[in-house]
């Protein structure tokens, strides 16, 4: 069961809209894939100039609620470094599967950051169906995940 929230700006909007029909079809009859019981697309919703800043804080801060989010920018670049600026969150720009993999497993990656400008709909599935089921691998990444949560001064 997974709680899953996507967002992205006037850039990344086509692609955003794309894998939500996909990832929670709106037709009754199709299964839902993933096991996602909870769906929230907070926008934007119409093509109009956004700021990637406003969704990436707006995801960030449903993180206590939701399990996983998608980011989507035309680089994927300023959605991360804004979204990791809250503590619940591990937000990775991701380019392909490899990408995908290893964050999940290393970093317990929560936040699937996607770069619409060089992203097509099919390789943007794909890692989306990889950030979906690949378990963090735990053990010796725990103690650095941990890490990633934590301010420190230095």
């Amino acid at each position: 069961m997974i709680d899953l929230i996507i967002g992205s700006d006037h850039r990344g909007l086509e692609l955003k809209n794309q894998l939500s029909d996909w990832l929670c079809p709106i037709d009754e009859d199709e299964t839902h894939l993933f096991n996602i019981t909870t769906f929230q697309d907070i926008g934007i919703h119409k093509k109009i100039r956004s700021d990637y800043n406003d969704t990436a804080v707006a995801l960030a801060e449903r993180m206590d609620v939701f399990d996983r989010g998608i980011l989507i920018c035309g680089s994927g670049f300023g959605m991360a470094i804004q979204a990791n600026r809250f503590p619940k969150v591990r937000a990775v720009v991701c380019t392909d599967r490899f990408d995908v993999e290893r964050a999940r497993q290393h970093n317990d990656m929560n936040v699937l950051c996607i770069g619409a400008d060089t992203t097509d709909f099919e390789t943007a599935r794909y890692m989306i169906e990889d950030f979906l089921t690949i378990k963090f691998a735990k053990g010796r990444h725990t103690k650095r995940v941990k890490k990633l949560g934590q301010l420190r001064n230095v």
